[in-house]
């Protein structure tokens, strides 16, 4: 499997609420860091952390959708570049552009970072 394939197989999951499947692609000491102003933000480490992060994220937003993603592959790095759409909790309707950076080794996703282009946005309540 590319390294793309591997990371749009972990979105497909995710997408599908297989949590447990998606895990399966994740390396032992995954590391998932988000910008630390965010209201979800911190650093994950472990794939159980991701429960953390999930419970977190699922606190802020009410519906959140992933609607395009393109994928492009550099060396052992996969940049995921996204439109997302998302209605908090404060039923503010957000819609901005992100990219995720995965870094895989061993055909295990070990790193995902994901850059918010309005982070200042997501903050707004």
């Amino acid at each position: 499997m590319t390294a793309v394939a591997l990371v749009q197989a972990f979105y497909a999951h995710l997408a599908n609420g297989d949590k447990a499947r998606a895990y399966t692609l994740l390396d032992e000491h995954f590391t998932l860091k988000q910008a630390d102003a965010l209201p979800y933000g911190g650093e994950y480490k472990g794939r159980e952390a991701l429960g953390d992060f999930f419970e977190k994220f699922n606190r802020y937003w009410q519906e959140f959708k992933t609607v395009t993603t393109d994928f492009y592959e550099v060396g052992n790095k996969v940049f995921a570049v996204s439109s997302i759409r998302g209605v908090n909790y404060q039923n503010r309707l957000i819609e901005t552009e992100m990219i995720q950076i995965y870094v895989i080794e061993n055909h295990l996703i070990v790193s995902a970072q994901p850059f918010y282009f309005d982070t200042a946005l997501m903050q707004e309540i």
